[in-house]
């Protein structure tokens, strides 16, 4: 017996095919980009931020470095007004995704007991580029009874973005129109004590709008070229 074609088999294929074309020429056009420096190095960041004061900085081995494949960082730990200590984590990479990247919170701050509870957006003062706002993601993470408050972002090419997904669209989106793949990730924890969740966070989101405006003289913006 013979077997009957589908007309449609032709098409499909067809269509199959030029998506593999056009997925080839994304990848291509995105990894072609002008690499964008960093303003000014990380390490010349301020010890001291309005009431917050520098206590300790850390440092990552070469070879971790080297996997992360950062181009600039720093990991500070600050005092706060009430004796808390607060952690800042800026990460920038020239070109994201070509010789390293991003590892989300979500993967890498779960272990060691602790776990996530929840993550949502948040509001804070001091937007860049003429906002007067922005949104960060906040995430409570927990070890037993001891919580953590996590305030992150991705601050890349003039935006503050709080979600992972639109960060990877807004990636390939500047890749192609801007030739652009600079960017940087930033994190700020906290510990919460007394079971004070919000005095925690409210703290949190205060010192992340002071670190914004300082990362202004650090970080590419939307006009920064080479």
């Amino acid at each position: 017996m013979e077997r009957k074609t589908d007309p449609k088999t032709p098409w499909r294929v067809a269509v199959v095919l030029a998506l593999f074309g056009l997925t080839w020429l994304l990848l291509q056009s995105t990894a072609m980009v002008t690499s964008i420096p960093i303003k000014q190095p990380l390490k010349t960041f301020p010890d001291r931020i309005g009431s917050y004061r520098l206590l300790s900085s850390h440092q990552s081995s070469a070879e971790v470095v080297e996997l992360l494949g950062v181009d600039d960082y720093i990991h500070f730990t600050y005092t706060t007004p009430t004796g808390n200590r607060i952690s800042l984590y800026v990460a920038f990479y020239e070109s994201v995704g070509v010789d390293g990247g991003y590892h989300s919170p979500k993967n890498c701050l779960p272990g060691g007991g602790w776990g996530i509870d929840s993550v949502k957006p948040v509001s804070i003062g001091g937007g860049i580029d003429g906002e007067p706002k922005l949104t960060v993601a906040r995430m409570l993470i927990r070890n037993g009874s001891n919580y953590q408050v996590v305030l992150y972002w991705f601050q890349n090419r003039g935006r503050i973005i709080a979600s992972e997904y639109w960060e990877k669209i807004y990636l390939v989106w500047d890749a192609i129109f801007k030739k652009r793949r600079d960017g940087s990730f930033i994190r700020i924890m906290i510990n919460v004590t007394d079971g004070d969740i919000e005095a925690a966070e409210q703290e949190a989101k205060q010192f992340a709008g002071q670190v914004v405006a300082q990362l202004k003289r650090y970080l590419p913006g939307a006009a920064d070229a080479r």
